[in-house]
């Protein structure tokens, strides 16, 4: 989703997240959807229209991924795709079953002829240029994807790594195959259950019903987990299964009957309708899958159910143009995460919508070859180069051996830390932007007294916030009268009495909320009890007030900036009454890409000179001060230090300075780039000075 992903992704959510079409089914058909040559199951002939269903689907989840138009919810075509999947494969099962010819080794022999070999392709054409491009983290990353692809879990991985929308996803090259890993392990039982209900409750009598309160189970699990667990629910097949199970539904059902006049038009276009209204209408914030999925599933019901031929959707969705794509749709989406990923890991610029495109257009393009010069030699059974069960089983199991194998050197070796980049190793030039925990990591995540978050036994000022006042601490210290200095702070935890910002949606934790407000209450009672402190650094972006807070009581309510506003004035009075004084720093700007990375590529590249000039640097009019309405409300109470006129000294905000890169990601300072700014504009004097 977020391509999630997607992937995110997604996701993130769902991220910048999308998800890879699943792998559809064949037998002897080259387009994906002639389910058997048996007759006796309604229906069973080829249909264009499916494959024009395919492309409806695809083309939205490359352009999410690509950030192309206004197709937030994209990543809603995986539902599209696991609907179609669920609808083909299951009338293949019944046909054989039928026909009495199900085979448990032949349908995944036709899955191994159908998925593996183009999934090999891409993943092989993948390995130089991570090597090339990748930093140590993220070849090791993408050494871990080589395993788990390999063993048809790269969803259970992507899901435990984090969220299919996050920025991170954007430079992994196999987050796509998420989807396929979902469809391979719903098929492990899936075929089994069907051949099982077959032969002991009466051939299709009882599958419809079956499989129905098992897709309202999954259903439910689906919509719980969209505020529970979220990031399980957009990647896990349980979750997920009941998208399958309503195309398996739909194709047990009687065949519709084909209604005269203009009427049966209506079910068709409703269904595509459904389609673009998710595509167009969902986003990222979407708390997805859950019950929003049923306007893309239910979409793909109308047309496999009432878009044939004779309806205005069959005719559109069967043109030639729509079923082109649709019937390459496999691997194209093979192909345009690794594209789109590697696209962003060459340069320091991150390509424009004119490049994006053209790689969107590419990844169709290659789409094509593969279809052509890959899939199909292989899905014909007896004219390919593995005509032999025995042969295609051992040279997917070779393969799958081959890459896991090279999955498990990467990341053994960590990346290989050592490999050259300009004017040093990929290793040394990933240690720049490592995380800038202040003091040190002993200082993040709980209330510590830790001698390492104190720079004297009895510190004259204390740093009091979150990660924004963390990546504070090398510069507060890099000035020429340091002070002694006392750090307390935790991630995503506002120096705010009384309350605990939550982000809405898919990252809503009422427990990091108490404990958040559980933590700030701690610092104040530490602060009543060390009277020596005259200094008190409160910094944080308060970038969650637009979403939720939590008192103490445990009432929930929208944090408006007026709320956030009074808590921070509340703070600063209890600071006062102790006897210190207190300032705020504002986090600083950012055009809201990830500047770190961009300047990681930057150096790999040689493009960092001695002066102040980078393809990271943005335009003054492009920043974002996050918390600009909050300070507008609180600076009448509260001096506040701003560091958006120190980064950007003229009309331009400089990521990186005599060779310094400023950031380590989309928001926070670098360690190198906190010492150069603390030490050139005396943060500690200034705290000092302008504290009252």
């Amino acid at each position: 989703m977020s391509q999630p992903v997607q992937g995110v992704a997604a996701g993130g959510r769902p991220f910048n997240g999308g998800s890879a079409p699943p792998g559809l089914p064949t037998r002897t058909s080259p387009t994906g959807n002639e389910p058997s040559e048996n007759p006796t199951i309604a229906n069973t002939g080829y249909r264009p229209e499916i494959d024009g269903l395919r492309a409806v689907a695809v083309v939205p989840v490359i352009l999410f991924h690509a950030g192309l138009g206004p197709f937030h919810g994209g990543f809603a075509g995986v539902d599209v795709f696991f609907a179609i999947s669920g609808f083909l494969i299951t009338r293949l099962l019944v046909a054989d079953l039928q026909a009495g010819a199900f085979s448990i080794a032949g349908f995944y022999e036709r899955r191994v002829r159908r998925i593996l070999p183009a999934l090999f392709l891409v993943m092989v054409a993948c390995v130089p240029f991570a090597w090339a491009w990748l930093l140590p983290s993220q070849l090791d990353d993408f050494g871990k994807s080589l395993v788990a692809v390999c063993l048809f879990a790269s969803n259970v991985l992507f899901w435990r790594e984090q969220g299919y929308f996050g920025a991170d996803t954007a430079l992994k090259p196999l987050l796509h195959t998420w989807s396929l890993a979902v469809e391979e392990q719903f098929y492990i039982a899936f075929p089994l259950l069907l051949w099982a209900l077959w032969r002991w409750a009466g051939g299709r009598r009882w599958l419809p019903a079956v499989l129905g309160a098992l897709a309202l189970a999954s259903l439910a699990l689906s919509q719980w987990s969209t505020v529970h667990a979220a990031q399980a629910g957009f990647y896990l097949a349980p979750g997920r299964a009941w998208e399958l199970l309503a195309g398996a539904i739909c194709a047990l059902l009687p065949e519709a009957k084909v209604r005269a006049g203009a009427v049966r038009h209506v079910p068709g276009l409703a269904g595509l309708g459904m389609i673009a209204a998710a595509v167009l209408l969902f986003s990222e914030d979407s708390a997805f899958p859950g019950l929003l999925a049923l306007l893309p599933v239910g979409g793909a019901l109308l047309v496999l159910r009432h878009g044939g031929a004779g309806t205005a959707a069959g005719r559109v969705l069967a043109h030639p143009l729509p079923r082109g794509i649709g019937l390459v749709s496999y691997s194209a989406y093979l192909w345009h995460q690794p594209l789109f990923t590697f696209a962003r890991a060459q340069s320091a610029a991150l390509p424009g919508k004119v490049e994006m495109a053209a790689l969107a257009l590419l990844a169709i393009g290659l789409g094509a070859l593969s279809w052509w010069f890959v899939e199909l030699p292989f899905r014909r059974r007896g004219a390919g180069p593995l005509p032999r069960r025995g042969a295609v089983f051992a040279g997917a199991l070779a393969g799958m051996a081959v890459l896991a194998g090279a999955g498990v050197v990467l990341h053994r070796a960590h990346g290989f830390p050592a490999r050259p980049a300009a004017n040093g190793t990929m290793g040394a030039l990933e240690q720049r932007l490592a995380i800038n925990f202040g003091l040190g990591p002993e200082c993040e995540g709980r209330f510590t007294l830790s001698p390492a978050c104190a720079t004297a036994e009895k510190p004259d000022m204390l740093l009091w916030g979150d990660s924004f006042a963390m990546h504070l601490a090398p510069g507060l210290m890099a000035g020429p009268r340091r002070p002694a200095l006392r750090q307390m702070t935790i991630s995503s935890c506002a120096p705010l009495l009384d309350i605990g910002l939550m982000a809405a949606g898919r990252d809503y934790d009422p427990a990091a909320a108490r404990d958040c407000i559980a933590f700030d209450e701690q610092v104040l009672g530490w602060l009543k009890a060390n009277r020596q402190v005259r200094t008190v650094v409160l910094a944080s972006p308060f970038t969650m007030y637009s979403d939720l807070a939590m008192d103490r009581a445990g009432h929930v309510a929208t944090a408006t900036p007026d709320r956030v506003a009074d808590a921070l004035r509340r703070t600063v009075a209890a600071i006062r009454a102790t006897g210190a004084r207190v300032v705020v720093i504002a986090p600083p700007p950012n055009d809201g890409t990830n500047l770190g990375q961009c300047l990681a590529r930057a150096a790999r590249n040689g493009q960092l000179s001695g002066d102040t000039g980078s393809p990271c640097d943005f335009p003054r009019a492009q920043a974002k001060n996050y918390p600009d309405a909050l300070m507008a409300r609180i600076a009448p109470v509260v001096p506040v230090i701003r560091l958006d006129t120190m980064v950007c000294p003229r009309e331009t905000c400089l990521a990186q300075h005599d060779g310094r890169m400023i950031w380590r990601d989309d928001g926070h300072l670098s360690i190198e780039g906190s010492r150069w700014l603390g030490a050139r504009y005396h943060w500690a004097a200034l705290a000092r000075q302008l504290a009252r």
